[in-house]
């Protein structure tokens, strides 16, 4: 709604503004007129000598052209310049309405469609130019208890809080995206299996020193599950990469519910050999 009534109150802007214009552009017109008339009728009534003679004759011819290109350069450029103003404000409002459109208003995340997006356009550019790509999707563990232990404005801050924890940890070309309730997910364009999982391991660290809400002598603590998938090696195209990166999130999931107690797990289970993956630098930040 404010960008709406934003864009209403430009384009009342630029109206006022046209007919600014137009008001100077007849006011010129009728000074002219003036001269004009003031001119002609000094020579009806053969006032002055013959040099003023002239000189009248040449007012009354004049005047016209003056106006017309007063009317066709000054005013056109005082046109167009208003219309690029109005343009420009126009963009920066599209570019403030696309914002909302492709970001989570919770945690300040792109979303789901915006994740989406991106990611069937970075496949189609790996497999072009044989350049690694990773996907990394996660969920927040327990949630729901969270939402009935504490209520659901606390579970918002929880929310809101693992999202700036993704922002600190993703680079400025990646997409980090809320997908939806609990779950999170992140396109790392150029990022091979290691690199993918040195961001795994930097939010589960990190998740397990800092809490997510934290009033007082309350806090809480949470958990993510983690999958992670990648071209070509978790799949060619977005739903062989979706499907991988659940299947690893799955399996990260059931076996820290399987854990014995005691063994506690240091980083997020992974299914696809990470150890043997080459290097990129990813993690190296």
């Amino acid at each position: 709604m404010p960008n709406g009534t934003s864009t209403v109150a430009s384009e009342r802007d630029s109206l006022r503004e046209e007919s600014s214009i137009n008001r100077i552009a007849w006011a010129g017109g009728v000074a002219v007129a003036i001269v004009a008339v003031a001119a002609l009728v000094a020579l009806s009534a053969k006032i002055g000598g013959q040099w003023w003679h002239f000189a009248l004759y040449w007012a009354a011819a004049v005047a016209p052209l003056v106006y017309a290109l007063f009317c066709g350069v000054v005013v056109r450029r005082m046109q167009v310049s208003a219309y690029d103003r109005f343009k420009a404000k126009l963009a920066m409002q599209m570019t403030d309405l696309q914002e909302l459109v492709y970001r989570d208003e919770l945690t300040g995340l792109f979303n789901r469609r915006h994740f989406y997006e991106v990611l069937r356009i970075e496949v189609e550019k790996a497999r072009l130019s044989r350049q690694p790509l990773a996907i990394l999707v996660m969920d927040l563990d327990g949630l729901k208890t969270i939402n009935d232990e504490y209520g659901h404005g606390i579970g918002d801050v929880v929310l809101a809080n693992l999202g700036k924890a993704m922002a600190r940890h993703t680079r400025a070309h990646d997409v980090a995206a809320r997908l939806g309730g609990d779950e999170f997910g992140v396109v790392m364009p150029g990022a091979d299996k290691r690199g993918a999982f040195a961001l795994a391991r930097r939010l589960w660290e990190d998740l397990e020193r800092t809490p997510m809400y934290q009033e007082g002598e309350r806090s809480i603590v949470v958990t993510i599950s983690v999958g992670l998938a990648g071209y070509p090696w978790g799949g060619e195209d977005v739903e062989e990469l979706i499907q991988w990166a659940d299947a690893d999130m799955y399996a990260n999931k059931v076996s820290r519910r399987l854990a014995r107690d005691g063994d506690t797990l240091t980083q997020p289970v992974m299914s696809q050999g990470i150890d043997s993956a080459p290097d990129d630098g990813y993690g190296n930040i």
